[in-house]
């Protein structure tokens, strides 16, 4: 078994990588940022919530999600640990005249009052929780009750291989899951119900879990 980093460390890691890869990740293929079927995924997940939503784009890198719900309507606040994702967020808001807030922070601790948000959706972003139960709880506390999340999350067991050295990947509880069950029963125990579970099995590498539920 592989040792396993400490949440401070893996924290630090996870941080580090990502400011790094902010610089070259729209030019990945894998991300989906081009790919026409992975928007049409998202605009049909995002239709869950309520037209003219105040939504939270959580790890919200550099836009995809943002830049779809502003399209749509909705208020954005776009929230990311990675000043260069953030960078290109902006930039590419700034580019199509979309008034979407970029919030830099970390995830375990939200600079938002309670119930501030309508919805909260999260792209990409479940394999690298840290710590989830304080994330998903934050999650709950900044949404009105009834609110909406949106996220998706890898069944890919070696994602967290393809970025992470072995001590980050192993402190990270839902990078190596087949099934979504486990991250199910966290939402669940967080004070989220009615969780709907859609499986992408686009190809053998990108499978994945499309979650939709509700703050009771």
């Amino acid at each position: 078994m592989s040792p396993k980093a400490s949440p401070d460390a893996a924290h630090s890691a996870i941080r580090a990588f990502w400011e790094e890869e902010g610089a070259r990740y729209d030019q990945k293929d894998a991300h989906g940022i081009f790919s026409e079927a992975e928007r049409q995924l998202w605009t049909g997940a995002l239709g869950a919530i309520p037209p003219v939503s105040r939504v939270l784009d959580m790890v919200t890198g550099t836009g995809f999600v943002a830049l779809l719900l502003a399209e749509l309507g909705h208020h954005v606040t776009g929230y990311d640990a990675s000043q260069a994702m953030l960078a290109h967020a902006r930039a590419k808001a700034a580019e199509r005249g979309m008034d979407i807030d970029f919030v830099e922070g970390v995830t375990e601790r939200l600079p938002f009052p309670d119930a501030s948000f309508d919805a909260v959706t999260a792209r990409h972003f479940l394999w690298t929780l840290v710590e989830p139960d304080k994330v998903f709880a934050e999650w709950r506390r900044v949404l009105t009750p009834g609110g909406t999340l949106v996220a998706d999350c890898s069944l890919n067991t070696q994602v967290a291989a393809h970025h992470y050295s072995d001590d980050v990947a192993a402190a990270l509880p839902f990078s190596g899951v087949a099934d979504p069950a486990p991250i199910v029963d966290a939402l669940r125990a967080a004070g989220f119900g009615d969780v709907d579970v859609h499986i992408v099995d686009d190809d053998g590498q990108r499978r994945r879990a499309v979650l939709c539920a509700r703050a009771g």
